[in-house]
């Protein structure tokens, strides 16, 4: 399933957690694996803010210099070291890249270059980071909770093509041995029907909504997959069914949410999803 997987590190949020989990893939699918070390280009900038009012130009760019040199020793000597331990020992082949620059586009910069199968990072709540590539990249994107994976659910919905889901969960956990879940969710905030292309409907009554969902979920137990129809917010049922099954692993596709409570606006989906998620992510793009 995972030829390639691309780990990309930020200067900002560093766990292990990744290293083990891109590890115990690479094992299991036999991946190469490529981390790359990104010294965030938005700490460069604030030094830039910093030092305008004290420094002349040339020690601006002396201190940038430095920090740049500090942030490249830090890698070598903790990252890419916690990376020879957990990766050497399994006899996995890996390569090691820095890189500066923001982190999304890094990331882009670099699946332009070779072609990946996944991206396995960590999610810091609270940083500088921007996380824009979640909806701006086509490969799954795996985020680490650090949970061992035993059972996983799967998320299908009105707002989703839910073409990539079914197949990509079936054969992931069978290939991890786990215990595999699917929910159906009629999102009664945002009442559209998303279409196998990603094209959203307009406007649909919740019996029509719930109809298609039915007609989803009947062909589904047909071939023997374990999956339930919910109704409610997208957010809310996903967190409900993840406590209710101990599920270790989400994996959720191309969701085209817009709209919230009072027909609010929705954005930035995924990333939402994220901050408030203490469960391992997989989000199939």
């Amino acid at each position: 399933m995972f030829k390639n997987i691309l780990i990309p590190v930020s200067s900002e949020f560093y766990s292990k957690n990744i290293l083990k989990r891109s590890a115990f893939l690479a094992e299991k699918f036999k991946s190469n694996l490529t981390l790359v070390y990104i010294i965030e280009e938005k700490t460069l900038n604030q030094t830039d803010k910093l030092s305008n009012i004290y420094l002349t130009s040339q020690e601006i760019a002396e201190t940038k210099k430095e920090i740049i040199s500090k942030q490249k020793l830090a890698a070598y000597n903790i990252i890419f070291n916690d990376a020879k331990f957990f990766f050497k020992d399994k006899e996995i082949n890996f390569e090691e890249k820095i890189a500066e620059g923001e982190f999304s586009v890094v990331v882009k910069r670099e699946l332009r270059l070779k072609e990946y199968d996944l991206i396995v990072m960590g999610f810091e709540k609270e940083c500088i980071l921007n996380y824009r590539l979640f909806d701006e990249v086509n490969i799954p994107i795996w985020i680490e909770a650090n949970n061992e994976i035993k059972n996983i659910l799967a998320v299908c919905s009105n707002l989703a093509p839910n073409q990539k889901v079914p197949d990509f969960s079936i054969k992931l956990a069978k290939s991890l041995g786990c215990n595999l879940h699917m929910i159906y969710i009629v999102d009664v905030e945002d009442s559209v029907q998303v279409d196998t292309a990603g094209k959203r409907s307009g406007t649909k009554t919740s019996k029509a909504l719930i109809k298609n969902g039915q007609n989803f979920v009947k062909e589904l137990k047909e071939k023997e997959i374990n999956i339930n129809l919910v109704k409610g917010s997208s957010e809310k049922e996903i967190f409900k069914a993840a406590k209710k099954l101990k599920a270790d692993l989400i994996i959720i596709g191309r969701e085209k949410k817009k709209k919230g409570i009072l027909g609010l606006p929705v954005k930035r989906f995924k990333q939402k999803i994220a901050e408030k998620c203490d469960y391992s992510i997989l989000f199939i793009n």
